[in-house]
């Protein structure tokens, strides 16, 4: 399992909430088939978890926060890129692997 540390992301949301712009803090977990992206936010620890559904492509759920997300990965890029929904909030992110 590849594990990149202190990884950040650009949280966008639909709803017209501001954009969270280089939000630190963010582990990502890669294997061969599966992903994690965990982070501590104000609602507490967080942690997504998917499989690889194609090549670069990633479905991951979230149940203690009712979410589900996906996000893709090009070949030697260090930015994962996907949508989110967690419950009635939705918005996508972009996370770049440090």
């Amino acid at each position: 399992m590849t594990t990149w540390n202190n990884c950040t992301a650009d949280i966008l949301y639909y709803d017209g909430t501001p954009a969270d712009t280089n939000d630190e803090g963010y582990i990502v977990r890669l294997t061969d088939d599966l992903i994690e992206v965990a982070y501590d936010d104000e609602d507490g620890a967080v942690c997504y978890r998917g499989e690889r559904n194609g090549d670069g492509h990633y479905d991951l759920t979230a149940p203690e926060r009712s979410g589900r997300a996906s996000l893709h990965c090009f070949a030697d890029s260090h930015f994962l890129v996907g949508y989110w929904q967690e419950g009635a909030l939705r918005g996508m992110w972009r996370i770049q692997m440090k």
